[in-house]
């Protein structure tokens, strides 16, 4: 992986055994990432970045790419960690890279370093036989790496503990929350089983990557994770739930998890968990934050209770993650189960034909099908002859459900469709939602 670089630097993996990389990591992630953040963010950096680099259960040394200046002691001037996981997609898993902890030196800015790192990044990702990558972070900046956002992402629906009422002395809740233990790993991965079969992108942990969150890291790592059984009033699991401690103040707690398995229901564990949630936050805190803040993707009867809450407010300004296909003609052959199963019953129902998209550029994919079985994917090129045009990656807000190519157009001109291709890319590809973490 080792490569020469402008001016002399040198692009090198952690693999190569250079010690003063490893050592020198976490300091670098905790001065360049940081600015203007509190010492107890950036202690929170350094402990994050030695437990992606020393013990994860996905990354490993090859996944650890920096840039150093020889010419002053080997600085690290440029780095990315590649986080290898398995998503799925309705029900088939696929594999993908995360780059996460971007950073340059400020004196190494506008050298195109990041992109060489990128390019490392994505040597490394295809390498691994990963299908696509996720990444979270700066408006607009990564679509010049092949990245456009096409999921939704972070702060969703807020609930205020403050307008939470007292609850009476003499009332026994029925649903409390307990720290979770490793063995809970098992109910924690069937909830999500649960969770996800509603869901059209969503992570499919393994039990190593569970038990990292839950004791693998060392506390008081940014951004601090709790891990929280919703147990009935015998002790018996119903659910579980996951809060996000961002280690500023005042404290910002966000809640990205919380999934109630077939035992129970939201209904009747949503106002206990809140109280716990606010109880959890008294005694870690010593006070309540203002707000808990929920990720997209939680049930729906979540959002409606929120949302008809005195104390609750849904956003429609999510964020979005950054989603990259390399390949696109082979990421459609590895979901064609689903799309061939989306098919059936619909109004392109035993269809037999193709489908050409166009992505502006010159080139596109073509579909072809006999009676609803897809009989191939490939790569086209021409200036004519296409059922639909995407301009550059904005198909993959289709393929990812977050968008349909009505909507895409009502928004984007050079967004269009026959009539052909508006049944058949309905069919294939239905607005759904997305349940994503993407664990780092």
């Amino acid at each position: 992986m080792q490569q020469h670089l402008r001016d002399g630097l040198i692009l090198r993996t952690l693999s190569e055994g250079v010690a003063s990389d490893r050592d020198r990591l976490p300091d670098f992630y905790a001065s360049i990432n940081t600015e203007g953040e509190s010492d107890r963010v950036k202690d929170g950096i350094r402990l994050w970045t030695r437990s992606l680099i020393d013990g994860h259960p996905t990354v490993t040394p090859d996944d650890v790419i920096v840039v150093v200046d020889p010419t002053k002691d080997d600085l690290l001037v440029s780095a990315t960690i590649l986080i290898p996981q398995v998503w799925r997609y309705e029900n088939l898993t696929i594999p993908v890279g995360r780059p996460e902890l971007v950073a340059t030196h400020w004196d190494y800015r506008g050298r195109g370093l990041v992109r060489s790192v990128f390019e490392a990044i994505h040597a490394r990702s295809d390498g691994l036989g990963h299908l696509m990558q996720g990444i979270t972070g700066i408006p607009h900046f990564y679509r010049q790496f092949g990245y456009t956002m096409a999921v939704e992402l972070d702060d969703h629906a807020f609930y205020s503990l403050y307008a939470l009422p007292p609850r009476a002395e003499s009332a026994t809740p029925a649903f409390t929350l307990r720290t979770a233990t490793t063995e809970d790993i098992p109910l924690i991965l069937a909830y999500n089983d649960h969770h996800a079969r509603g869901r059209l992108l969503s992570d499919a942990y393994q039990p190593d990557q569970i038990e990292h969150e839950i004791i693998g890291r060392t506390r008081g790592y940014y951004p601090h994770t709790e891990y929280l059984m919703i147990v009935n009033m015998d002790g018996q699991p119903v659910g579980y739930l996951v809060l996000i401690d961002s280690l500023r103040e005042p404290h910002e707690l966000r809640c990205p998890v919380y999934v109630v398995g077939p035992e129970s229901s939201y209904l009747a564990t949503f106002q206990d968990a809140m109280y716990g949630i606010r109880d959890w936050a008294q005694e870690r805190y010593g006070r309540v934050p203002e707000t808990v803040m929920f990720y997209p993707g939680v049930h729906e009867a979540v959002d409606r209770l929120i949302d008809r809450s005195y104390a609750g407010h849904i956003s429609n300004r999510e964020y979005a993650w950054y989603l990259r296909v390399p390949d696109i003609v082979a990421f459609l052959q590895h979901i064609t189960p689903v799309l061939e199963q989306r098919l059936e019953g619909s109004g392109a129902h035993r269809y037999t034909g193709s489908l050409r998209i166009g992505f502006a550029s010159l080139r596109g994919v073509e579909l072809t099908f006999d009676m609803g079985q897809i009989t191939g994917i490939v790569n086209i090129t021409g200036k004519d002859g296409y059922d639909a045009e995407f301009p550059w990656h904005t198909f993959l807000n289709v393929v990812f459900g977050w968008r349909t190519a009505d909507e895409m157009t009502a928004v984007l001109a050079d967004v269009w469709t026959n009539g052909k291709a508006s049944v058949l890319l309905d069919a294939l590809f239905p607005k759904k939602l997305s349940w994503l973490r993407g664990l780092a």
